[in-house]
């Protein structure tokens, strides 16, 4: 009867994704397919991917999420990459490293900032997130190349803040970008 209960949790195990999440370490430049996803400017992905923690979601030995969180001050770090593998978006991964991050980051800062396009401003609101400042003309004054999100003219940079020392970071629905 054990082994039965065994061979039956081993098979439900099995249909579920597991996925593990780590702090890269060295070669970060090879995970730049990704990052790219997010923000396709090698060089501007230059100027913070040294200076940032780059965490890695990994699932069956490939990595499918990426983010890069940059300490701002002693209370203050920004999310300045995530990306998800397309074959792996709006299946909650996005969520589930933010998720992540939060739990990381509460105890060492107190806020979180992000700087994203108009299309990524409801998936960040959905965790928490709420709107700061927004930096006009960014994307066109800082790419060589215009930025389009679905065929839309990316300019402005709209950045929005999360309080991290709030209990229970929970979040609504599970969009992912």
């Amino acid at each position: 009867m054990e082994d039965a209960a065994a061979t039956a949790a081993d098979a439900a195990a099995a249909q579920n994704k597991m996925i593990h999440i780590t702090k890269a370490e060295k070669n970060k430049k090879d995970y730049l397919p990704l990052l790219l996803l997010a923000d396709p400017d090698e060089n501007m992905i230059d100027k913070y991917l040294d200076a940032g923690d780059l965490y890695l979601m990994e699932e069956q030995g490939e990595t499918i999420c990426v983010a890069v969180v940059v300490r701002l001050s002693d209370t203050e770090c920004e999310l300045k990459n995530l990306a998800v593998a397309e074959s792996h978006q709006h299946q909650g991964n996005a969520t589930a490293m933010m998720l992540y991050l939060f739990y990381m980051y509460q105890l060492l800062y107190e806020t979180m900032y992000v700087g994203t396009s108009e299309k990524g401003v409801s998936f960040y609101q959905q965790l928490g997130f709420q709107y700061d400042r927004t930096l006009a003309g960014f994307f066109t004054q800082h790419y060589p190349e215009p930025v389009y999100e679905d065929g839309v003219l990316c300019e402005d940079m709209i950045c929005l803040k999360k309080d991290l020392t709030v209990a229970g970071h929970s979040c609504g629905g599970s969009e992912n970008r």
